[in-house]
């Protein structure tokens, strides 16, 4: 049984396109086509296809299966999560991060689920430091912090250096944002756009928003190494594990034969009224 599915539209640097997915019963691609039109997109996946009783398409698609005579069915969760895994890393590959590697977009994803599930801000705010402390293959302490508005700027900061938190809010205070933007910190943003990836996400019961690992610093705003990206990754996952009753969380990470430990500990819960 083949599933077909489509993103879209997805942004060009001129206009939009339509990508179209054929996604196996386990949740195997074969290539995107790219294409303006449903049923066009629809005609280049069947390419190949011996047998279109076993094709089902997306009810979004119901217009352009019903022309060319396709079943119409709701996609398994493994052709969503299929599709929403494409998506991230095809808006990673917007943003200049392909180069992370699509391993690692599937993990901040699940360990993005995690932390948009879990809903730290709702104990802790964004001046309040929580001590992050790696030690494996790279041992450092970050100040960390979570973030959360209403108008979608969501995510997890990790400074390097002890006091970043108090120094970047007197910063901010005195009008010198460009000062703290220079801070050198690892963070991920949970950003409410582009909608392709966000609606995808949210389809498959992922988190709704697109995890964006970054890098700031001294020369502006750049792409974390992959063993920055790893720690931020179980970051996440830690903070994910937090509470007001369980005030420190470790979470472990493997690349290769190295192994990472990232232990987390909580500032007390913010008192709200």
């Amino acid at each position: 049984m083949f599933h077909l599915l489509k993103l879209g539209p997805v942004p060009l640097s001129q206009g939009t396109t339509g990508v179209y997915l054929r996604i196996g019963e386990a949740g195997d691609p074969s290539a995107p086509v790219f294409e303006q039109e449903d049923v066009a997109g629809l005609r280049a996946l069947l390419a190949g296809v011996e047998d279109p009783s076993e094709v089902r398409c997306e009810p979004a698609l119901a217009d352009a299966a019903a022309e060319l005579g396709l079943a119409v069915e709701p996609p398994p969760q493994a052709a969503l999560s299929a599709r929403a895994a494409i998506a991230t890393f095809l808006a990673w590959g917007q943003r200049g991060l392909s180069g992370l590697g699509s391993d690692k977009a599937l993990l901040f994803v699940q360990a993005s689920t995690e932390y948009w599930d879990a809903k730290p801000w709702l104990h802790w705010d964004d001046g309040q430091p929580f001590v992050v402390d790696v030690t494996g293959a790279h041992e450092h302490t970050y100040e960390g912090c979570v973030f959360y508005a209403d108008d979608g700027l969501t995510g997890l900061a990790l400074y390097e250096r002890p006091g970043a938190l108090a120094w970047l809010l007197e910063l901010q205070v005195h009008g010198q944002a460009e000062e703290a933007k220079a801070l050198p910190a690892i963070a991920v943003s949970l950003e409410a756009t582009p909608p392709y990836a966000v609606d995808a996400l949210a389809a498959a019961g992922r988190v709704p928003r697109l995890p964006l690992p970054l890098k700031s610093g001294p020369q502006g705003v750049s792409v974390p190494s992959s063993l920055e990206a790893l720690i931020l990754v179980a970051a996440l996952r830690a903070v994910a594990r937090l509470s007001p009753e369980q005030p420190v969380a470790i979470s472990s990470m493997v690349a290769g034969e190295a192994r990472m430990d990232v232990r987390v500990r909580a500032p007390p819960p913010r008192v709200r009224n």
